[in-house]
């Protein structure tokens, strides 16, 4: 018989801030490990590469969507419609299931096309340029400097900003909006005290995508709005006005926060480690595999959830129907099934990989886009800042949904 575990550790301000302990703990159990609803909500919880995997690729587990929220409340008017936020998310992509799942992600994958993200590159050294810019204006005479407010969120802003459309002047109100509206998906008893700042984001962030597709509509440009809008109008996607700005309003986020976190992890990794560090200034044709070993030992989302319509398994481990399960992607990653000495740090490592993007239908539509960010800005950094060290120790964020840095306090010189 499988020992039932518990996701109090988990969710302590403890397991928030460091989860690898309690998912080292999982993998000593194997691949799945049951759960009691009735204490932590969710059947089983997910933690093996391989398992997780199986999750994110089999149809026999849907995403959590709003017929599905639906059915759990069984009332005229279930409560979880009367938040904004949830109502913008459960219309986006990155809640839906077939056949709307398909339909809404197709138009969205060409405007996200590889030929645009390439596209981007001049435009991103650009922006890191500027930023470190500022970094340098502001570490002056040895100064410490907040690299998460200065760089590590203001520049995924302006990338994003660049594919979808919003104008530079624009970009800088973004993060204020976009945390707090994606907060809403953060597990645990705590989780509904996050519902009314993202409402009111929720709020802001739709009326703003609203007016940009208007003046889109208008004035067409070369960028992800008014190509949607243009697929819209010429019925190569089907989807509504509310769809469009929706969808927008999700993939603003999405692309933006997984960035922002991924940006101040990698630099505490490689200050941390100088080792690491005077090679990838020595060599920075690593960058690909020193990114992609930062997303997999600190992963900027640790999870996702799944749903069973139907009585399944994973690897063994029973999911009746209509429960749910808990997809740790931060767990995945420190496989020790999959990756020799999973805490270890190295870049160098033969097999490197993350689940950090998932797999299957839902992966990210933003991975290229993020990975081309880190694979230029973290380099810049090393090459520009030769002494950039850290002035104290990091404040961490202290979530799972988003797993990185309040601030990061770096000196220059």
């Amino acid at each position: 018989m499988r020992t039932v575990v518990a996701l109090k550790e988990l969710f302590s301000a403890e397991g928030r801030r460091d989860p690898y302990p309690f998912y080292a703990d999982l993998h000593r159990q194997g691949q799945v490990a049951p759960l009691d609803p009735a204490v932590d909500r969710y059947s089983v919880v997910v933690h093996g590469w391989e398992a997780v995997e199986r999750v994110m690729r089999e149809p026999a587990f849907r995403i959590i969507d709003a017929a599905y929220l639906d059915q759990l409340e069984r009332r005229a008017e279930p409560l979880w419609r009367r938040r904004l936020s949830l109502r913008v998310l459960k219309q986006s992509v990155f809640f839906l299931n077939p056949p709307d799942h398909a339909r809404m992600r197709r138009p969205l994958a060409q405007a996200f096309s590889a030929r645009r993200v390439a596209q981007l590159e001049p435009a991103i050294v650009r922006h890191i340029e500027r930023r470190l810019d500022l970094i340098e204006e502001l570490g002056a005479g040895g100064k410490p400097v907040d690299f998460m407010a200065t760089f590590a969120y203001p520049l995924p802003s302006d990338v994003i900003g660049e594919l979808v459309g919003v104008p530079e002047e624009d970009r800088a109100w973004f993060p204020s909006q976009s945390e707090p509206f994606s907060l809403v998906l953060e597990p645990g008893p705590q989780q509904w005290r996050y519902l009314q700042a993202g409402d009111k984001a929720a709020a802001e962030l739709t009326a703003y995508f609203e007016r940009l597709i208007a003046a889109r509509r208008a004035a067409p440009r070369d960028d992800m709005a008014s190509a949607l809008v243009q697929a819209q109008a010429s019925g190569a996607a089907d989807f509504s006005d509310a769809e469009l700005v929706n969808n927008l309003v999700g993939l603003y986020n999405a692309g933006f926060l997984t960035s922002v976190h991924s940006l101040g992890n990698g630099l505490v990794l490689l200050l941390d480690r100088p080792d690491a560090r005077a090679e990838l200034l020595e060599r920075p044709e690593l960058a690909p595999a020193y990114v992609e070993e930062t997303l997999r030992f600190n992963t900027p989302v640790q999870f996702s959830v799944r749903w069973a319509p139907e009585d399944t398994e994973i690897m063994g481990v029973p999911v009746p129907a209509g429960s749910e399960a808990l997809v740790l992607l931060g767990a995945a990653n420190r496989d020790p099934r999959r990756f020799r000495d999973p805490d270890v740090f190295d870049p160098n490592r033969p097999d490197v990989a993350t689940m950090t993007f998932a797999v299957g239908p839902h992966y990210c539509l933003g991975a290229a886009l993020s990975r081309l960010e880190l694979q230029l800005a973290l380099p810049m950094l090393l090459r520009r800042f030769p002494k950039l060290a850290l002035a104290d120790r990091p404040r961490t964020l202290d979530l799972l949904t988003f797993h990185g840095y309040k601030e990061i306090a770096v000196t220059i010189a």
